[in-house]
């Protein structure tokens, strides 16, 4: 069963024989097994579920005796992958599942967005990932409980596949898990219709992974209630987007999976790509490429700006540094708090311009670029935050994604003044690079419409603050799901002291006193 189980990866990407290419084949785990949700899934819940039985059986069997003594001193020396480690990869693959629309019996069988892969969950696995999706445990995100339209659908899917699994071998089947997979959609079932909620009550949640658009009938399935619900909402104004708990998903989701939404039909004419030089110089001879997204407010894109060594460069710098990102915790006065929360599924790290040579010239190319003071004016090794933060370097793996969000804080952090009291003010504008190409993973402004794909080199650049000082309501945005690859990307945020001869308050709004 274990050894099984471990086939698929190994059709993926087989065993290493020539230690010679050791490196790339480290890259290639990366981008193959560990940048796929199925293969982690399946990895993981290898561990938990299977490898103390397979141990056993090695165990006592007089001739293997010695080898489940050697799996035992290697899983020693590492860190052991738990139940939580588990419900973390479930959430991962759900997530994934659900912001774009697949169909879970074709995910399970390896194909994500277009991409066929070697990876592959059983009818087993769909009805775990159901059962966790039903337990409330570890919610998709903040403000749902138990999901039972998700839930439905993935046990809707075990059971379609256990009977295409029966079909294909010569065995009877599994009576025993398909009774174990209907009495489970039943409860479901009843649960959901019993605590139903109607669209008017929740208008800006929707899609919903708590629940389908209308209640179960008997003759429907969860995909025909999923379609139903993708025709009645396509191109609609909701209603109640902006309650904090929204999130704006239906704009977001549809952004991510590259559909237009209602408030970027106006935008046609602004979206387009040529080279600028910005009338400086120092660009006249290689311009930039540069995609415009939105003009009001400015989205802009810019490609191939970091070369592919000062990418590896960010990358193998920080590695060894990274940890769980936080959001900003508004509860504390002081703007001081910080929290991990499921809105953002993501690992980071930082990096000062003095700890890399190259990172002081970007700096200064940055200067150029937005038009704002970003680099020092020396690169002496200290790190109080003035011009600009440190580079802040983040990683998502499958299913990593970050909530539509503002970069601005609400309430300003302790780092909005120096320690000698200058003013360092909030985050004006942000300037973001991708350094991985994945599926997926998309960073998509709900309120403005557009959506940037990653591309690794490139650079998206956008405004938090209005000029009068005040939060962009507009700059709303978040990371959508990376579905296949790890997604790396590098954050500069710059800060609004230093910028005020750069970008001043506008004539009218200085004219009313602001």
């Amino acid at each position: 069963m274990y050894l099984d189980r471990a086939s698929h990866r190994i059709r993926e990407l087989p065993i290493l024989v020539d230690l010679n290419k050791e490196v790339d084949h480290l890259d290639q785990i990366m981008e193959l097994l560990v940048g796929n949700p199925l293969h982690v899934y399946s990895l993981i819940n290898r561990f938990v579920h299977h490898l103390q039985q397979a141990r056993q059986e090695l165990a006592n069997h007089p001739k293997y005796g010695g080898l489940e003594r050697a799996v035992f001193a290697v899983i020693r020396k590492g860190e052991y992958p738990t139940q939580a480690d588990l419900d973390g990869v479930t959430l991962a693959v759900s997530r994934v599942q659900f912001t774009y629309r697949l169909d879970p019996v074709d995910m399970a069988k390896g194909r994500i967005l277009g991409v066929q892969t070697a990876g592959y969950l059983d009818s087993s696995d769909l009805l775990n990932v159901g059962m966790r999706r039903y337990s409330g445990h570890t919610p998709i995100r903040p403000g749902v409980y138990q999901e039972f339209a998700l839930a439905y659908e993935w046990a809707e899917a075990a059971l379609q596949l256990l009977k295409e699994e029966t079909d294909m071998s010569s065995s009877p089947g599994n009576p025993q898990l398909e009774k174990v997979i209907k009495d489970f959609m039943d409860t479901v079932h009843r649960q959901h219709n019993a605590m139903w909620r109607p669209f008017a009550d929740s208008p800006g949640n929707l899609p919903n992974e708590e629940f389908f658009i209308e209640r179960i009938a008997a003759d429907s399935t969860g995909r025909h209630l999923r379609q139903l619900e993708s025709q009645q909402l396509a191109n609609q104004f909701l209603p109640n987007r902006d309650f904090e708990s929204s999130y704006y998903l239906h704009d977001f989701y549809a952004l991510c999976r590259g559909e237009p939404v209602n408030v970027n039909r106006s935008r046609a004419m602004e979206q387009r790509c040529y080279y600028d030089s910005l009338d400086d110089p120092y660009f006249l001879i290689g311009p930039l490429k540069m995609e415009v997204l939105s003009l009001h407010p400015p989205v802009l894109v810019y490609h191939e700006i970091l070369a592919a060594d000062d990418v590896a460069s960010m990358k193998m710098y920080v590695a060894s540094q990274l940890n769980a990102a936080e959001i900003q915790d508004v509860t504390k006065e002081d703007g001081s708090g910080a929290k991990v929360t499921s809105e953002r599924t993501q690992s980071s790290g930082w990096l000062w311009d003095y700890q890399l040579p190259f990172l002081y010239e970007l700096s200064h190319r940055l200067d150029r670029i937005t038009g704002l003071r970003v680099a020092r004016a020396d690169n002496l090794p200290y790190t109080d935050i003035e011009e600009a933060e440190a580079w802040q370097i983040g990683v998502y793996g499958p299913g990593g994604h970050y909530l539509p969000h503002y970069d601005a804080f609400e309430v300003l952090d302790p780092s909005a003044y120096t320690p000698a009291g200058v003013w360092v003010g909030n985050r004006i504008s942000t300037v973001m690079f991708y350094l991985s190409d994945v599926v997926g993973g998309a960073t998509a402004f709900p309120k403005v419409g557009v959506a940037a794909r990653p591309r690794a080199g490139s650079m998206v650049y956008w405004h938090n603050l209005e000029s009068d000082g005040t939060r962009d309501d507009m700059s709303l945005h978040g990371a959508c799901p990376t579905a296949l690859g790890i997604k790396w990307v590098s954050n500069k945020w710059i800060r609004e002291g230093p910028q005020l001869w750069s970008r001043p308050c506008d004539k009218d709004q200085r004219r009313e006193g602001i």
